[in-house]
C-alpha cells in the first residue's frame, strides 16, 4: 500500500471550516460551526476551559458519617439523594437487580496493556458491605486506567447484548447519526487509489463506515448489539457478524474473510474487555502494511467521573498507552492526535497505525506521581482539604450533583492523596455504577 504524505494541519482545518460553513443546511452548518468555533476559542484562550472537569461546591447537606475513618484512604460518603438516585437507580427492577450486589467479579492485578503492576486509585464501596467493591486501578509504566475488580467478561457481554442501545426507536437513533465522510477524509491519504478490504470493530449504525461502501470499498463490520447488527446487515453491509473480536465464531469468520487492508475502530476499545488480548488477532487477519485508526476518549482529558462510575469504559489511555497498545497489536503509530471536532472539546484522541515487523518503542512513563497529581486538580483535593463543611458536590456535565460527606480525617488526608490511595467512595443503597441503556 502507498501512503502519500499528510496535508498540513493549518490546510487540513481550513478546509474543515469551509465545508462547515457551507456544506449541508444552512442551519444546521451555522450552528455546528458556532460550536466548533467556541471550542477553538477556548482552547486558544486555556485548553483547561474545554476540559471534562466536575464543578465542586462546598455544601451544608447533613450526613451520617462514621465515627472515624475506616481504613487509611481519603473516604467520600455519597449522600442516597434524589440526584444519586437519579444517577445511579435503573429504571426497572429487573436493571437494578443486575447490577446491585455482582458477586461475581473479575481481578487482576496486571495492565491489560504492558502486563506491569496495577496500582489501585479508587474504589467504589457498599458501605453496608466492604467485601462488595469495583476498583479503578492505574498501570503506572504504560499510563493507562483500567477497572482491575469489576463484573465479569459474561456480565459485560449480556450487558451489551440485551440492555446497551435498548431505549428510544431506531429511527430516533440514526437521527443523531447521519453518515459522516470526516473519518474517511483523515485516512484518505493513507488509503492510496486503490479499494480496500475494511474492518469496522463495533461499527454502529454504520455511520462511519458507509462513506468506505459508498466509495467502493468492501466493508465488514463487528457489532455486539442486536439493534445495531441487524440494521447494518441490512442497510450498510451483509458482511455483519454479531459479537466480539475475540468470540470464536466472529474470529472464524474473519480469518475466512482476511486478509483486511484498512481496520477502523471509533470509541469501541475502551468498552472492550482486555483490549490487547481481543485486538491480538489483527495481527493475523491484517495484510502486509494494513492501516489501523482508533479514535478514543484521552485518560487525563475525559471526564474523571466516567473513569469512575461508567463501567461502559472499562479502561481509558494516555497518548502513551494508546500507542502502546498499537505496538503491541504490530502497529506503528504515525498519527497521534487530539480529536478537537468530537463532541466540540478535547478529551477524545485518535491514532492512525501501521502494520510493520520492525522493532516498535513507546517510551515508558517517568513521572510515578502523574495520577496523584491528577486526581488532586480533577477532583479538588486541595480544595477539600481547606474546607469547613463537611459535605461537598461534584456538577458533573450532563449529570445532577453528585453530594459527599468527609471526615475531618480524609480532609487531611487530601493534602497528601499520594499516600491514601485508593480514594474509596462509599454508596449505601445504591449501585456502585451507573449504566446508560
Amino acid at each position: 500500500m502507498n501512503f502519500a504524505s499528510a496535508p498540513t494541519r493549518p490546510a487540513k482545518r481550513l478546509a474543515l471550516l469551509l465545508r462547515m460553513v457551507f456544506g449541508g443546511k444552512p442551519l444546521k452548518r451555522i450552528k455546528v460551526f458556532s460550536q466548533y468555533a467556541l471550542h477553538l476559542v477556548r482552547e486558544r484562550l486555556n485548553p483547561a476551559l474545554s476540559l471534562e472537569r466536575p464543578r465542586l461546591k462546598p455544601e451544608t447537606a447533613k450526613i451520617a458519617l462514621p465515627p472515624r475513618d475506616r481504613t487509611e484512604s481519603i473516604e467520600f460518603n455519597l449522600l442516597p439523594d434524589a440526584n444519586a438516585r437519579r444517577e445511579f437507580d435503573q429504571p426497572d427492577e429487573k436493571r437494578r437487580a443486575l447490577v446491585t450486589r455482582v458477586r461475581d467479579k473479575f481481578r487482576t492485578n496486571r495492565c491489560w496493556i504492558c502486563d506491569q503492576p496495577l496500582l489501585p486509585i479508587v474504589q467504589i464501596i457498599n458501605a453496608d458491605d466492604a467485601d462488595d467493591f469495583i476498583e479503578s486501578s492505574w498501570c503506572a509504566s504504560c499510563d493507562s486506567q483500567q477497572y482491575s475488580v469489576m463484573p465479569r467478561k459474561d456480565w459485560i457481554a449480556q450487558w451489551y447484548a440485551s440492555n446497551w442501545d435498548s431505549s428510544g426507536s431506531t429511527a430516533g437513533k440514526l437521527a443523531a447519526r447521519t453518515p459522516t465522510r470526516r473519518y474517511y477524509r483523515r485516512l484518505l491519504p493513507y488509503i492510496g487509489a486503490r479499494k480496500l478490504k475494511v474492518l469496522d470493530i463495533g461499527a454502529g449504525y454504520g455511520e462511519k463506515s458507509f462513506p468506505f461502501v459508498r466509495e467502493g470499498h468492501e466493508v465488514h463490520c463487528t457489532e455486539t448489539t442486536t439493534r445495531r447488527a441487524e440494521y447494518l446487515r441490512d442497510h450498510v453491509t451483509k458482511n455483519v457478524y454479531f459479537g466480539s473480536l475475540d468470540s470464536p465464531a466472529v474470529q472464524a469468520k474473519l480469518r475466512r474473510a482476511a486478509p483486511f487492508d484498512l481496520v477502523f475502530s471509533y470509541h469501541v476499545v475502551e468498552h472492550i474487555y482486555d483490549p490487547r488480548a481481543e485486538l491480538q488477532i489483527l495481527r493475523e487477519i491484517t495484510a502486509p502494511g494494513a492501516i489501523f485508526y482508533m479514535a478514543i476518549p484521552e485518560l487525563y482529558k475525559e471526564g474523571i467521573f466516567n473513569n469512575i462510575y461508567a463501567l461502559e469504559h472499562l479502561s481509558s489511555l494516555s497518548r502513551r498507552s494508546a500507542q502502546m497498545l498499537m505496538k503491541q497489536c504490530g502497529f506503528q503509530t504515525v498519527v497521534a492526535r487530539d480529536d478537537l471536532f468530537q463532541y466540540y472539546s478535547n478529551y477524545c484522541q485518535y491514532l492512525i497505525g501501521r502494520k510493520t515487523d520492525a522493532p516498535i518503542t513507546v517510551e515508558p512513563n517517568r513521572d510515578r506521581e502523574k495520577m496523584a497529581h491528577y486526581l488532586t486538580a480533577a477532583l479538588r483535593l486541595d480544595r477539600i482539604a481547606t474546607m469547613e463543611s463537611d459535605a461537598f458536590s461534584y456538577s458533573y456535565h450532563g449529570h445532577a450533583a453528585l453530594t459527599y460527606g468527609v471526615s475531618a480525617d480524609s480532609k487531611a488526608k487530601c493534602r497528601a492523596p499520594a499516600q491514601h490511595l485508593p480514594l474509596r467512595l462509599y454508596h449505601r443503597g445504591l449501585p456502585l455504577f451507573w449504566m446508560a441503556s
